[in-house]
């Protein structure tokens, strides 16, 4: 990112407040820390400067990047790859009553999602990647905290959505949010837990990955399928709502 941008990205998410942050962090190095609130968001929000946060905020919360109208109310969310969490509040905001299941590997993220969601007694977080068999797996850093993939390796738990579900005590899940860098081709490569889901949002990481396409369409065959933006929204049942 280049200095122009970096200050417009700041003064256009947060106003002075956040011009005021990344020109002292350039400075001083402080503060490493920035409170936000956004509309519609019960409690402050806490991103970390010079880091993708900020574009994450933008993305999902002033932009309404996961926006939807379910023609049901949800009581199970799974948030696959939940980075610092802002999905997850998106949805508890939406759906108070929904039990959320925020799944992120990475280290530096997951503290600022626990600590994010300390406000939400209904956001549970999970320190895991799903992946497509349980055991260790490794986290790449591919683009800053926010382009993190999933390898063979160690150092990170992982989990199947089997194992994911029965250690969370869940038979289905109303609506799955999965945006994991690449690793969507693994999890949805042998996926005979699909039946199991109703609404899926996925952001689709062909560029880093060839194939996620492929496997998610085949898993999700004669599924209602719209696209926005990044994202691609699938409902097993139900028309969906996706006008802003």
């Amino acid at each position: 990112m280049d200095i122009r941008k970096g200050f417009d990205t700041y003064y256009h998410a947060l106003g002075l407040k956040g011009l005021l942050a990344i020109s002292s962090f350039r400075l001083v190095g402080r503060p490493r820390v920035i409170a936000a609130k956004a509309a519609g968001i019960r409690h402050p929000l806490f991103l970390r400067v010079h880091t993708s946060d900020l574009a994450v905020y933008h993305h999902i919360l002033l932009e309404g990047e996961y926006q939807l109208t379910l023609p049901f109310v949800p009581k199970t969310i799974v948030d696959a790859g939940a980075n610092i969490g802002l999905t997850s509040i998106y949805y508890a905001n939406q759906y108070p009553e929904a039990r959320i299941i925020a799944v992120e590997p990475e280290e530096s993220n997951y503290r600022a999602l626990v600590h994010n969601a300390s406000a939400y007694p209904n956001i549970e977080p999970v320190k895991a990647a799903l992946w497509n068999r349980n055991g260790d797996v490794a986290t790449v850093d591919v683009g800053g905290d926010w382009e993190c993939q999933v390898a063979e390796g160690t150092g990170c738990r992982a989990v199947t959505m089997h194992t994911l579900m029965t250690e969370s005590g869940i038979d289905s899940i109303d609506l799955l949010k999965v945006d994991v860098e690449g690793a969507e081709k693994e999890i949805f490569s042998e996926c005979d837990w699909i039946g199991r889901v109703r609404v899926l949002v996925v952001e689709l990481h062909d560029r880093f990955k060839p194939g996620c396409r492929e496997v998610v369409e085949r898993a999700t065959l004669g599924w209602h399928r719209y696209e926005r933006g990044d994202l691609t929204f699938l409902s097993a049942t139900d028309a969906l709502d996706l006008a802003a």
